[in-house]
């Protein structure tokens, strides 16, 4: 008797789970507005490409006007104000885990942001002093102090150190945290940038170490040498004391390519 009720329930949820209602279908296209009739010819001018110009004039009009109607949306939200500043607090939050980053000889780097430093530090400490619990830190680059001092919004994106000789690094800051970056070569045992080191103007790059003397470096190296994604396929080598235009190509991508860029074996990334 109770095989059979049992039998008859599992048979019953079976039922229910196979008839169970189509969830609706998802889509992510864009309801046509006036402003933006998602429709257009296959070789119509993109009449927003004004936004690729990031800090020019229309561009930031219509930023601050987006922005805005998006906070008074937001805001009119009663959890809004609570949730805002919970963030900012953990954000700010000076007894946080600082997140660690193994650099070489047993040290310990880190990249911290908090009310006082906005932009950044770049410290390291020992191991042993990161597993005190009262890490006593020594600031390599303090990226607030260098954009007051260079009149920039400096965005630390990262350091590659040279294993053969760690003092020395490539530094990638982007001005306002841009995709495009300039690269410095920065001496970390003195805290400071190299006089007459390796410098790559601003523009989409990426860059690594062969040797002391050395770099590979992938960036737009004429106008719209770039793929079709907006980012750079030619790869070139570039000497200690050379000029750009000296560089010598050593690979080059295609243009359908979303990008492309040379890695070497020797190289390693620090943060």
């Amino acid at each position: 008797m109770l095989g059979t009720f049992l039998n008859s329930l599992m048979m019953a949820m079976a039922t229910v789970t196979m008839t169970a209602p189509t969830p609706p279908q998802m889509t992510t296209v864009a309801a046509a507005i006036d402003s933006n009739g998602n429709k257009a010819s296959k070789d119509a001018a993109d009449p927003r490409a004004y936004l690729n110009e990031i800090d020019g004039d229309k561009a930031m009009t219509w930023v601050e006007a987006h922005n805005l109607s998006t906070i008074d949306k937001l805001s009119k939200d009663p959890r809004y104000s609570e949730y805002q500043a919970d963030a900012l607090n953990i954000l700010q939050a000076t007894d946080r885990i600082a997140s660690p980053s193994f650099a070489r000889d047993g040290m310990i780097d880190t990249f911290w942001q908090d009310g006082t430093h906005v932009q950044g530090l770049w410290r390291r400490t020992t191991r042993e002093s990161y597993r005190s619990g009262n890490p006593q830190w020594r600031t390599i680059l303090d990226v607030d102090a260098l954009s007051k001092a260079e009149g920039k919004t400096w965005v630390f994106e990262g350091g590659d150190c040279l294993p053969s000789a760690s003092n020395l690094c490539l530094i990638r800051l982007s001005d306002g945290g841009k995709d495009a970056v300039v690269v410095r070569e920065f001496d970390i045992a003195k805290g400071e940038f190299i006089k007459e080191g390796f410098v790559l103007p601003e523009g989409k790059q990426s860059v690594t170490w062969v040797d002391e003397n050395t770099i590979y470096v992938t960036r737009e190296w004429t106008p719209d040498e770039v793929t079709s994604s907006g980012y750079p396929y030619v790869t070139k080598v570039v000497k200690r004391g050379q000029s750009l235009d000296q560089a010598a190509e050593i690979f080059r991508g295609q243009k359908k390519d979303v990008s492309a860029e040379a890695c070497c074996a020797t190289s390693m990334a620090s943060m």
